[in-house]
């Protein structure tokens, strides 16, 4: 018996069940086996089925065997897995603090509850809708409109009893079910999207704000930076603000340049700075200046790190298509020869032999599609969001 089962754990196959009787098993293929084996490096894991199976209940071996495994499986599968991975990134301390960077700006464009708030109550109440108060942090919407029902991708009730625009006041044991007003909830949604289809021509026109870190009026323009390759595929994306003045002069506004902002109020003076003859060039002069200043840099921060995922890639495919096209050819061979002596394999040789050109065809498709997606450039800047920003309440010079 013992015997028996050192043959079948050879052979990758038996009681052990690491292994399969398949051929491609045998031929270094993607077995548990042939995975697992690699990550032994001192100690081959071969030798070590054959001891459990042969010396497994003397305690001896059995503790040898989990210092073994304790010490190596762990490192061995990490070099594994760093081996295949398809993105292999080593942090410097300066890629850390760009991390890190990166991070706080994300935090900072991040939208705000009481932002959400803000805006959802504005809108909703506007469509008819009506929403009140009731404990700290919750609402009650006593009314949805069935024009906003009827703009809705989701269910929406006609009412909700407890919504929240904050996730900390969500409470999973709570009695009562909250629902949390937010992107994503088809009633936030739908009065999103009721709100653009009623007063989309006022959201074009743009608006007027005042800041007090201003000395003279400036045009706040936001914009999307995209790199695609040639494909026309989106690779990043990031959004932008510039301020531009009357001069034509254009600098960056920061990360949420709309925070310092508050409404102008109504009356001559936004009258009088909507009619500034320089505006009608200032998104033009925005637009040439993220050309020229930002999209270069953002498409030479992109691109290494693009292409080395596509490199890495393309190693990866190549690899795992060419060997699956090398276990094909063998089966066929195999099969070929059963054909010969009158028996008749569980696949046709005929029918491998397609399958393994079939296997040719995809890899040069797919490699031709990495040659495309390796040609990067940027995209011509979008303007998604305009406003008039004064230094105080007033009418501006006119320059």
């Amino acid at each position: 018996m013992v015997a028996e089962n050192e043959r079948q754990a050879a052979d990758g196959g038996g009681v052990l069940g690491v292994g399969c009787s398949h051929s491609r098993h045998s031929r270094g293929g993607h077995s548990v086996f042939d995975v697992m084996g690699q990550a032994f490096a001192e100690t081959p894991l071969r030798d070590l089925l054959l001891d459990a199976i042969q010396y497994g209940e003397q305690p001896a071996v059995r503790n040898r065997m989990y210092e073994v495994i304790d010490s190596t499986v762990g490192e061995g599968l990490e070099d594994l897995l760093d081996e295949r991975a398809l993105a292999v990134e080593h942090f410097s301390d300066a890629d850390l603090r760009a991390l890190r960077t990166a991070m706080d700006e994300a935090r900072a464009r991040r939208l705000q509850p009481h932002d959400i708030a803000s805006v959802f109550k504005g809108a909703f109440t506007r469509l008819g809708g009506r929403i009140v108060a009731r404990e700290r942090g919750r609402h009650e919407i006593a009314h949805v409109p069935q024009r906003v029902r009827s703009a809705a991708n989701g269910p929406i009730a006609t009412r909700y009893d407890h919504v929240t625009f904050d996730l900390g006041h969500v409470r999973p044991d709570a009695r009562a079910h909250v629902d949390l007003l937010a992107p994503g909830h088809p009633l936030h949604d739908a009065v999103m999207a009721e709100t653009i289809r009623t007063f989309g021509s006022a959201l074009n026109r743009g608006t007027v704000l005042v800041s007090p870190t201003l000395e003279e009026p400036h045009l706040l323009v936001g914009m999307v930076e995209e790199v695609a390759d040639a494909n026309g595929a989106s690779v990043a994306r990031r959004f932008a603000y510039v301020y531009v003045d009357s001069r034509g002069t254009v600098r960056p506004a920061g990360l949420a340049p709309y925070l310092d902002c508050a409404d102008a109020p109504d009356g001559a003076s936004a009258d009088i700075a909507c009619g500034l003859p320089w505006l009608a060039d200032a998104e033009a002069e925005a637009t040439s200046w993220i050309i020229a200043n930002r999209l270069p840099a953002y498409l030479a921060e992109v691109q290494p790190r693009r292409l080395a995922e596509l490199v890495r890639t393309r190693e990866l495919v190549t690899k795992r298509l060419t060997s699956e096209k090398e276990r094909l050819l063998l089966d066929a061979a195999a099969a070929s020869e059963k054909e010969r002596r009158g028996e008749k394999p569980k696949e046709s040789s005929a029918s491998l032999h397609r399958k393994a050109a079939g296997l040719d065809v995809r890899l040069r498709k797919r490699l031709a599609l990495l040659d495309q997606q390796q040609s990067m450039s940027t995209k011509p800047p979008q303007i998604l969001a305009a406003a008039l920003v004064l230094s105080v309440p007033g009418p501006p010079s006119r320059k």
